[in-house]
């Protein structure tokens, strides 16, 4: 029985920090375009799409953007109608430098939240035994480099340090004379370095067109949890050594490795206006987040590995920009596969393969000031379980993101 109450405390007790919430929301002129960019190389966002493309900046140039991720999700269930999420709303960030040294030499720093999540339900909803809340925050460094070879090909690349942390709270089915269930927290952080290479490729520059091609490789994050923490209140007397007032528990998960490819053209119709389509190829490396494992402090605690068998994913990101004197108006789309089978997939993360479109605006405020904005709305439902918990139900997912970012010239 301590065994199987344990089991399931640990199923789904990581499952947002590191599914398929990887946030592809690290350039505002990139989301009004699908999130295609990779080929593109324009400005200091160029550090995490693709660091070989900062050879294509002039003088200095900084930029700061956020982003409000409005989540809506409800879910029906053979016992209830509808059961709404209560998450609020989310604010990633970025910022990015990008700089010139010499005619070859340029570097570059980028500070973004790739990876996060938040879920919420009322304490005692149905699925209360696999998650009330969950949440998580990611931060990436990126130091970088980027070399110009010719005036054809370019490489960079960056180091990237990131640091994470997480929450999670859920019921446990246990009672006691005054309380219908117990309560576990963990709460835990994580660091783990990694990089980002990339190479860029100026294949036709005249007064009429450019074309350009851009590859790009982040590695995988192993990130490690040391010493995390685990309380557990109103748990009968009799399990006390199973499941402490608190204990410490090690753990580790492997973040996916991205590789891209890209591709841009621009056509130039007179000396006032120019058209630019991008597209982007991505393949994500979820295979290596095979299992989920923890390892608790307390001898009496059972440790758990748990099978997520997730699945490696293509995703299409595709745009285009019209840019009329000082102004640009962009539309684009993309669209990605889920790496959650069905038997995997949990409420607090309710995955499926979709499309969504995007829009965005920028404009020249002067030569050395610009601002761009952008929306993207995503919405889709899917049927699917969660085998281990004996759960399933149907889940209506949407989302509203509605991004600005700043551009400064030195």
């Amino acid at each position: 029985m301590k065994k199987i109450i344990f089991s399931v405390l640990a199923l789904t007790s990581l499952s947002a920090f590191a599914g398929g919430f990887q946030l592809n929301l690290q350039g505002v002129r990139a989301t009004g375009m699908g999130g295609a960019y990779t080929g593109l190389a324009h400005g200091p966002a160029t550090t995490f799409f693709n660091p070989g493309g900062l050879t294509q900046i002039e003088g200095h140039q900084f930029n700061i953007g956020g982003n409000f991720v409005f989540p809506s999700i409800s879910l029906q269930t053979d016992a209830y109608d509808n059961i709404d999420q209560t998450t609020g709303m989310a604010t990633p960030i970025h910022l990015y430098y990008g700089g010139q040294i010499n005619e070859k030499l340029y570097v570059g720093f980028g500070l973004n939240n790739q990876f996060g999540s938040s879920s919420s339900f009322a304490d005692d909803w149905q699925g209360r035994y696999i998650v009330q809340n969950i949440a998580l925050k990611t931060f990436m460094f990126q130091p970088t480099v980027a070399y110009k070879i010719n005036d054809k090909i370019s490489v960079g690349a960056g180091a990237v340090y990131t640091t994470g942390s997480f929450s999670y709270e859920k019921a446990v089915p246990v009672t006691t004379a005054t309380t219908p269930y117990g309560k576990a927290r963990l709460e835990g952080k994580g660091s783990a370095f990694s990089f980002n290479v990339g190479a860029f490729s100026q294949l036709i520059k005249n007064d009429k067109m450019e074309l350009g091609l851009g590859v790009d490789y982040r590695s995988g994050i192993n990130l490690k949890l040391k010493g995390g923490t685990a309380t557990f209140t109103d748990i009968p007397s009799s399990l006390a050594g199973t499941f402490p007032e608190s204990t410490t528990f090690d753990g580790g998960l492997k973040l996916p490795s991205v590789a891209t490819a890209g591709l841009s053209f621009k056509y130039i119709i007179n000396d006032k206006s120019e058209i630019t389509f991008v597209y982007d190829f991505a393949r994500t490396n979820w295979s290596s987040y095979d299992t989920l494992s923890f390892d608790f402090k307390n001898e009496d605690t059972p440790d758990s590995k748990t099978v997520k068998n997730w699945q490696n994913v293509n995703a299409h990101r595709f745009g285009v920009e019209y840019k009329i004197n000082k102004l640009s108006f962009r539309v684009g789309g993309y669209h990605d596969q889920s790496p959650i089978l069905d038997g995997f997939v949990s409420p607090e993360l309710p995955d499926a393969t979709h499309m969504a479109p995007t829009a965005g605006f920028g404009m020249e405020v002067s030569e050395k000031i610009s601002f761009d904005i952008s929306y993207l709305s995503q919405k889709y439902s899917r049927e699917a379980s969660l085998d281990d918990a004996n759960f399933s139900a149907k889940y209506n997912r949407g989302v509203d993101v509605f991004s600005f970012s700043l551009t400064v010239k030195l």
